[in-house]
């Protein structure tokens, strides 16, 4: 395996670095205070690729592969974790099921308008009293002449009012099935608007399904099928979200080790006193070891290998390092730490849904382990996930 990066992804990285410095960074308290999606930020981010850069050139994308969109993800949401989910549900959850589960007649439709920024995707599995359990959604899609009538209420759906185009998942006759609604149909309405601890300018949202008709053409993939689309969806989905939570972890890593070093305390700065040394030294091992596991996951995914293990496991650890860092960037500050004066309380609160959403840690254990009592099964001479990959 190997993860030097090519010309296009250096390339990329350092464009998306510079970008968040510049344009991403300087709001991202203002739209955190202000519960604001960025829009205009969102138009720039579409005019240089962004927002379909994983996306194949033929469906107006940028033809990038899934490995170089998890470095615009770890930059941008390093800059803004709200912006940086906004970019990762967009592409990987409302975007690429379309591209994977899709017919080319949905492709041509629906894909170049997500690519390009001209409508903005999400994905709508989770309600009220379903999160985990997505075999257990109530939502309806009924048969009519020429499609279905779904009725429902979705909770929690990122980009929800702001969308375009929805993957929505309802109990259609055969089972709970995938379609792409278009979020302009008759009958769909909004309901709460989240009030969230983190990730604010991403808007988060419950979208209510009132008989909404959809056309036979826009169901995705097999009526009764839809548990494949949405878990598959999650598997690549989940590597989106272990980038954001990198992102936000070196962000607060950076703004720690510059305090430090510039903070001084009984002579000299407090990054040359232990206590602080060894909680840098630790916070950049858990950052670099976490982005292996993303970089190994992201390999993998580009080489249509099975992700199901390794985007779970991605997800755990960087969701818990990005946890872990922004826990002890705070404690380096010390009373600052609390403080809206410095981002690292912001970064903090960020860091806290990336071990909840697109699945709980507590889910990516059980994905894990049934992965390797499956392999154990398989393979009784041992455990093929405890391996790493090569190449």
């Amino acid at each position: 395996m190997n993860f030097e990066l090519s010309a296009e992804q250096h390339e990329i990285k350092e464009r998306s670095a510079e970008f968040a410095d510049r344009e991403v960074a300087l709001c991202a308290a203002e739209l955190d205070r202000e519960d604001r999606v960025p829009f205009e930020t969102l138009e720039k981010l579409a005019e240089m690729g962004f927002m379909g850069l994983c996306v194949p050139e033929e469906y107006g994308g940028a033809g990038s592969d899934f490995f170089t969109y998890c470095l615009m993800i770890e930059e941008i949401s390093r800059a803004d974790a709200g912006v940086g989910v906004t970019l990762a549900v967009h592409t990987s959850a409302g975007t690429l099921p379309i591209v994977v589960y899709g017919s080319e007649d949905q492709k041509a439709r629906w894909v170049p308008d997500l690519a390009r920024g001209n409508k903005i995707g999400s994905f709508a599995l989770t309600e009220p009293t379903t999160g985990s359990d997505a075999a257990a959604i109530k939502t309806t899609a009924e048969r009519v002449d020429g499609g279905y009538r779904i009725s429902g209420h979705k909770q929690w759906v990122t980009n929800g009012r702001v969308a375009g185009a929805t993957i929505v998942f309802a109990r259609a006759p055969e089972g709970p099935t995938a379609f792409v609604v278009g979020m302009d149909a008759q009958g769909i309405s909004f309901g709460k608007h989240a009030q969230k601890m983190g990730v604010i300018s991403a808007t988060t949202d419950d979208v209510l399904l009132k008989n909404v008709f959809v056309p036979g053409e826009n169901r995705l993939g097999e009526e009764g099928k839809g548990l494949k689309v949405a878990l598959g969806t999650l598997d690549f989905g989940r590597i989106g979200i272990a980038a954001q939570a990198l992102g936000i972890a070196e962000a607060a890593f950076r703004y720690a080790s510059k305090y430090a070093a510039d903070r001084t305390t009984f002579g000299k700065p407090i990054a040359e006193h232990q206590a602080v040394a060894f909680k840098l030294a630790d916070m950049q091992t858990k950052i670099r070891a976490a982005r292996l596991l993303v970089y190994e996951a992201a390999w993998m995914k580009d080489r249509g290998m099975r992700v199901t293990e390794a985007g779970a496991r991605a997800k755990l650890y960087a969701s818990q390092v990005a946890n872990e860092v922004t826990y002890d960037a705070v404690q380096v500050l010390g009373g600052y730490g609390y403080m809206k004066d410095h981002p690292v309380e912001r970064h903090y609160r960020d860091a806290r849904v990336t071990e909840i959403y697109e699945g709980t840690s507590e889910i990516q254990r059980l994905v894990i382990s049934r992965g390797i009592l499956k392999e154990r099964t398989e393979s009784p001479g041992g455990v093929e996930g405890s391996r790493p990959v090569v190449g």
